[in-house]
């Protein structure tokens, strides 16, 4: 068993796939704080409402005066104020303004309806800062607006609430991407790879017609599988250490390391039994993989259902939001799965045709 895991470790050192995924797992985590800004721009755009852009110009069509203008310039924005739409249009199609609003000409005291018209650059970033820019300040009108014709409204009461507000602070978008979609996908990562190299490691011996002649080894079929399916497992661990010691060295703050660990070798097993199963019953690796894909997307879809799925029970043990009662239960069912799966290899491999 230990000479099947030390040559297939030798044949993984050489397998380019292999490489170049650790090398985007090691980018992502070496340089996790950098790419989670940007990220979470994309996660959730107002996470940047806070963040002074400077060199947002904003053309305004409409009269100084106007309530739109006023409240613009009070909330800070660089704005540049047209007569008519003609100039403005022509200014921001040579780009020295970013966005166009057409202010409406009636006014929050009368009866009409006041639409505002807004021009986007096409560029969806350059779209999204300036959306970010105008947020605050189209709200504030909308709000006003709605103030002062609300009350017109016959048969308007209006209805007091009494807000208590106890100091309790909503996580933020940062604490939310990291946590919640960044480490518990950077320490799965490995497992999910290791489930399809087993298939590699095993279907390969059967395409090359190399696996009579380990079988002529005093090795059995079951040693011969199960070293490939032990070095599939623990090189799972070594790499989601690393991960959780790059995002350490990036500020990133993981409690319950070891039991994270211990989480993620127990999945790894789960996945890596799973197509090792599937493996020794198709001996064909593009149908192997196949049917692992379909298990793993099935899998991730049903992790939904549970509080704490894998990737749930790790976020939840990295800010040490679950009680040791409760996460042991559950590392202890991963590992009951685990060792069920274990028991069916060993007995799909034994009833294998090609076992001696």
């Amino acid at each position: 068993m230990k000479t099947v895991a030390k040559k297939e470790f030798k044949d993984l050192l050489k397998e380019k796939t292999f490489i170049l995924a650790i090398v985007i797992q090691l980018f992502i985590a070496s340089f996790s704080t950098f790419l989670v800004i940007g990220l979470t721009s994309f996660y959730d755009p107002t996470a940047l409402g806070d963040v002074d852009i400077e060199g947002v110009n904003i053309g305004v069509v409409g009269s100084r005066d106007g309530e739109l203008y006023n409240i613009l310039v009070e909330n800070n924005v660089r704005t540049y104020l047209y007569d008519d739409f003609i100039p403005a249009y022509g200014d921001f199609f040579d780009r020295k303004i970013d966005a166009i609003i057409v202010t409406p000409l009636g006014t929050a005291e009368g009866t009409d309806l006041l639409n505002v018209d807004i021009y986007l650059p096409k560029s969806e970033i350059k779209a999204t800062v300036v959306s970010l820019q105008l947020k605050n300040s189209l709200e504030e009108y909308e709000q006003g607006v709605r103030d002062i014709r609300t009350q017109r409204l016959p048969g308007y009461s209006p209805i007091e609430f009494n807000i208590i507000k106890r100091g309790v602070q909503a996580s933020s978008t940062f604490f939310e991407f990291v946590y919640v979609a960044l480490l518990p996908l950077l320490v799965f990562t490995p497992a999910f790879i290791s489930g399809g190299l087993v298939i590699d490691f095993i279907t390969e011996e059967y395409e090359r017609k190399t696996m009579d002649l380990l079988l002529a080894s005093p090795a059995s079929l079951l040693e011969i599988i199960s070293g490939k399916a032990i070095l599939a497992i623990l090189i799972v661990p070594i790499q989601s250490f690393v991960w959780m010691l790059l995002l350490s060295m990036n500020r990133v703050s993981i409690d319950n390391s070891l039991q994270i660990l211990l989480v993620v070798t127990l999945i790894a097993a789960v996945l890596v039994l799973t197509s090792t199963v599937i493996a020794v019953f198709s001996k064909d690796r593009g149908v192997a993989q196949l049917l692992y894909s379909l298990v793993l997307i099935f899998l991730f879809m049903s992790s939904y259902l549970f509080t704490n799925s894998p990737l749930n029970l790790v976020t939840r043990l990295s800010i040490n939001s679950i009680t040791a009662i409760e996460s042991w239960t559950w590392t202890g069912i991963y590992l009951l799965l685990a060792f069920v799966l274990y028991m069916t290899t060993m007995i799909v491999v034994r009833k294998d045709p090609d076992n001696i």
